[in-house]
């Protein structure tokens, strides 16, 4: 019963046009590429460069709810999202390979990782392991250093992120 309906629709479509999918709208990267927004939570491991009159620097593992913020200017992360790793006078910071670490947030809630310490040789997006919080598994990748958030005017660089 299905087949002659099917063949009656077919005379229908020979000759039809199909339109292609309409292009995305967003974003682009310096060379012209599309940037995509990540959907979904995602925890980022940030270096951060305060240029004012006494320069700080400052290593931050930030939680955003949707990982698109966490590559927002715009966006403020209240201090429960941020933990902060170290922070120096001097142009320093954490080294976030080579050994398990973590960072307790202002929520209390733990957040843990393994990078090996060859990753910062690997490519941009490469997989460099998992993260925890205890609740979840995120997997981690080598971000490309791109300005992600703005946290005590402080201009920030995603090193890896988890989603």
């Amino acid at each position: 019963m299905i087949a002659p309906k099917l063949l009656a629709v077919v005379p229908l479509l020979s000759g039809a046009v199909f339109a292609a999918p309409a292009p995305a709208v967003g974003l682009t990267d310096a060379n012209g590429a599309p940037v995509l927004f990540k959907r979904g939570e995602g925890i980022h491991l940030m270096n951060c460069e305060y240029t004012g009159s006494v320069p700080s620097f400052a290593s931050l593992v930030v939680y955003c709810a949707n990982d698109g913020d966490c590559n927002n200017l715009s966006v403020v992360h209240p201090n429960s999202n941020v933990c902060t790793k170290s922070r120096s006078g001097t142009r320093s910071y954490h080294t976030w390979e080579g050994s398990t670490q973590s960072c307790t947030f202002g929520s209390g809630i733990t957040f843990t990782w393994n990078i090996p310490s060859n990753a910062q040789s690997l490519p941009n997006y490469n997989y460099v392991g998992t993260g925890s919080n205890g609740y979840n598994t995120y997997s981690g990748y080598k971000d490309d250093q791109h300005f992600g958030v703005q946290y005590w005017d402080s201009k920030c660089r995603s090193i890896y992120y988890y989603i």
